[in-house]
């Protein structure tokens, strides 16, 4: 199913803004994440630093001894649960790493007697990174844990040091990131729907602007496009109201010039479809003319039992130049023309019909071959502006006798078969072609026929084919 350029647009339109809200929603998320860590890396610092400068390191290594709580360690207690309340962490209490567990000497929330001394599990990935701290080897200001109870941590620890500088304790303040990542998601939720409010409008109202600007035109183009296909033959002229003043416009405007430029090449090609289809009915009546001009019964003399002859022509055109001819002068001569007109097509044919009408003439006038091309040829000189001139070869054969007289003007040499089957070509001099040069003249040349042999003339368009 074939689908409109606007709706292609518009689903590419909702693709890329859907994509972009993604891309859009992980950089807002990535860039809030990391500035909430930083702040949380400052204020973790800052109050794990201020209670652990505050801290007496001696006095924690002998409540771990006693685990009695005194004066001290109440006051202790209450500047932490003040800082807890004031900057909203999830717990804070000081605590030794010990190989197994945690031990707790302070914890908000707690009573001394509750807190001191207590043991905890670690909380996975809390160990290593507790027991760097106080070793000094670990650089990640806050440690990333996932408790089953309380869900995302983010936990900060600063080093109690006793009078001899040995770490002896951890401060640590806990910071839930639920709320946190919850804000991040409703902050992401609001800008994406914004973002997608404004893409929505940005979207119709760009639509709104390619369908008057590019699908509507193409539309056009296409219906006009669909008309001439179908209506090739009419004259209709398509306007194509297209102002878009982009390529748009220039190729609707070459469209329509390309539109009236093939109804006139159609036009055109209509009268010369036309044209040659009368110039080809009449040159194949000119054709028809031609042929039923020449011999074309045969045995063209059943009467006569002592010769036979046969003929055929096949024009390279539909009609052509060359010709043929035989007709008895008297009773015991026989005339016989083969000829080939220069050029080919109507003017060759006419010029043939002339040649052999005139060749006719005076051979039936009991003219000899060589006086009967001689006046052929200064009848064909006179207005033949064309400069078109025919090959001759003419001979009259005594078929009491067998002898005959032959006359060739620039034709092919004959081919003559005798009785016991050997051929031989008859060659002798030619003499020029007819139609040309004004007072040419021509020689006669005799030949023999004995019983049983035969003779075969030809054209050129023999001798070219092979």
């Amino acid at each position: 199913m074939k689908r409109s350029i606007s709706k292609k647009f518009l689903i590419g339109l909702v693709m890329f803004t859907i994509v972009l809200s993604v891309c859009l929603a992980s950089l807002i998320s990535t860039y809030l994440r990391k500035r909430m860590i930083r702040e949380y890396e400052y204020l973790g610092t800052a109050i794990t630093e201020t209670i652990a400068y505050r801290l007496d390191g001696d006095k924690i290594q002998e409540y771990l001894q006693t685990k009695q709580p005194d004066a001290y360690y109440n006051n202790v207690m209450e500047e932490i649960n003040v800082f807890d309340e004031r900057f909203g962490t999830l717990y804070m209490y000081i605590a030794i790493p010990e190989e197994e567990k945690l031990c707790y000497i302070w914890a908000n929330g707690f009573t001394g007697e509750e807190t001191l001394g207590f043991e905890a599990e670690y909380t996975p990935g809390g160990k290593d990174w507790m027991q760097g701290k106080m070793e000094g080897k670990e650089e990640d200001t806050l440690c990333f844990v996932h408790d089953p109870k309380f869900g995302s941590i983010a936990t900060a620890a600063t080093p109690v040091f006793n009078s001899g500088g040995e770490a002896v304790a951890l401060v640590l303040a806990d910071f839930s990131l639920n709320e946190i990542k919850s804000s991040i998601r409703q902050i992401i939720v609001r800008i994406v729907l914004y973002f997608s409010f404004l893409m929505a409008i940005y979207i119709l109202i760009y639509n709104k602007f390619v369908n008057a600007q590019i699908v509507r035109p193409i539309q056009k183009l296409t219906e006009v496009a669909k008309n001439m296909t179908g209506h090739l033959e009419n004259e209709t002229e398509y306007k194509l109201d297209i102002h878009t003043g982009d390529e748009l416009e220039t190729l609707s405007d070459a469209f329509q010039k390309m539109n009236i430029e093939l109804r006139d090449y159609i036009a055109d090609n209509l009268r010369i479809t036309a044209e040659k289809e009368r110039l080809g009915t009449e040159l194949d009546m000119a054709a028809e003319i031609q042929e039923n001009q020449l011999p074309n019964v045969f045995p063209a003399f059943p009467e006569r039992s002592e010769f036979e002859i046969y003929a055929s022509m096949k024009p390279a055109k539909s009609v052509g130049g060359d010709f043929y001819d035989f007709y008895m002068v008297d009773d015991d001569h026989l005339a016989l023309v083969i000829a080939d007109v220069s050029g080919k097509g109507v003017p060759a044919a006419l010029f043939m019909m002339i040649s052999r009408i005139l060749i006719k003439n005076h051979m039936k006038a009991g003219e000899r071959p060589a006086e009967a091309l001689t006046n052929v040829n200064r009848q064909l000189v006179e207005n033949n502006d064309a400069m078109q001139f025919v090959t001759v070869w003419l001979a009259v054969l005594e078929l009491s006798t067998g002898k005959g007289i032959a006359a060739n003007a620039g034709h092919e040499h004959p081919a003559l078969r005798r009785r016991d089957g050997t051929y031989k070509l008859v060659e002798y001099t030619h003499s020029p072609v007819v139609g040309v040069m004004e007072e040419m003249k021509y020689a006669d040349h005799e030949f023999v026929l004995c019983p049983g042999d035969s003779l075969f003339v030809y054209t050129d368009g023999v001798a070219e084919a092979m």
